[in-house]
């Protein structure tokens, strides 16, 4: 085989007269870096679907039970835990004692508000007959 050799000038006039937009060869290359980089876009994305489902595996596991009779037990026992935590605050003495304290109190503040609101009545009143005499 025999070697083509350029001088500089032919290569700097070659290059200047080359058209790259009409290159075949670089267009396919344009294209296959299109591909690639897509490509790429994808692997990431999987990566990200992939540490977001192994996240989930671990809650979704939580209520993965074996059979309809295991979810029904521990189902029941949840209920008779809060059922039994319910008794336990309706017997606390210091509720009731609370419950007593927040009636006095609701009963208090309905009161302050009829007492305000008899007298701005009566102040409402007395206006109104000093205006009309």
């Amino acid at each position: 085989m025999s070697k083509i050799v350029l001088d500089e000038k032919e290569v700097n006039e070659l290059m200047d007269t080359f058209d790259f937009q009409k290159s075949i060869y670089l267009q396919e290359l344009q294209k296959i870096t299109g591909v690639i980089n897509k490509l790429d876009e994808i692997q990431k994305t999987q990566k990200d679907i992939t540490n977001k489902l192994d996240s989930y595996i671990a809650i979704l596991n939580k209520f993965n039970f074996k059979n309809e009779q295991e979810l029904t037990a521990n189902y029941s026992s949840y209920l008779a835990f809060l059922s039994k935590k319910i008794d336990d605050l309706l017997k606390n003495e210091n509720l009731k004692k609370l419950e007593k304290i927040l009636d006095k109190t609701d009963y208090i503040v309905n009161l302050s508000v009829f007492k305000v609101a008899v007298i701005v009545a009566v102040i409402t009143t007395g206006i109104n007959f000093i205006i009309l005499k």
